[in-house]
């Protein structure tokens, strides 16, 4: 872990900030992102619908973790969190399609217990990736003074940092990845295709009907808020 000189909290004016988000945006792409904008904070959009969707039907990672739901912030709580920020950085990470549908994948060994292939590793290390980068762009912030800095990533952090592992906090005991792990975008009911749409990205709904030709790239997607 790099080691970061912290800096005196202030009151950022208005110039301030988006002179530190620019830098982030670069960062981010320093670390390896496809792409990274900022955008106004009212530009990621909650939806009370996105919920259902890892209900019905049920998502095998619901419940999982302490940061999949129903454990995760419901669209209220997002509401008031995402309003007392004006600003956020978006962040993109386009995969070849055949990771993203993982058309030979068996998650299953002969046991029916779980079998993390080659095609499904690269997958997860491509969600450990796009986590890192937000995660190390969210301490950058901290320590830069921006305190109240805070991402949410991409997928469940139970697949991609604990290997499937059952989570320790469910268990009552203390996270194996405290300061890594963040619940991802659509566990916390943000609408993450329409806010990757909205700014001017291309995104396709990939799912296990269609094939890797018919995709352009996969894209998984987190996002900074700062102030």
């Amino acid at each position: 872990m790099s080691n970061k000189k912290p800096k005196k909290v202030k009151i950022f004016t208005e110039a301030e900030l988006e002179k530190d988000l620019e830098s982030y945006r670069k960062m981010a792409m320093e670390l390896g992102a496809t792409d990274a904008k900022v955008i106004p904070a009212d530009e990621v959009y909650i939806d009370n619908r996105v919920r259902i969707k890892c209900t019905i039907p049920k998502c095998p990672e619901y419940g999982s973790s302490a940061h999949c739901p129903p454990h995760a912030p419901g669209p209220d709580e997002m509401r008031d969190l995402v309003g007392a920020y004006k600003k956020a950085l978006l962040v993109k990470l386009e995969l070849h399609p055949a990771t993203v549908t993982l058309e030979d994948v068996d998650i299953t060994d002969d046991n029916e217990d779980l079998a993390v292939n080659k095609s499904l590793q690269e997958l997860l290390n491509s969600y450990r990736k796009i986590n890192d980068i937000l995660t190390d762009i969210e301490s950058q912030s901290f320590y830069d003074g921006h305190y109240l800095a805070t991402s949410f990533s991409a997928g469940s952090c139970h697949a991609v940092l604990c290997n499937y592992q059952d989570c320790k906090v469910l268990n009552n005991e203390p996270c194996r990845f405290a300061l890594r792990s963040r619940p991802s975008m659509e566990a916390s009911c943000i609408d993450a295709y329409k806010t990757v749409a909205a700014a001017g990205w291309d995104i396709y709904p990939v799912g296990s009907d269609c094939k890797a030709d018919d995709v352009p790239h996969g894209t998984l997607a987190g996002v900074v808020f700062v102030d």
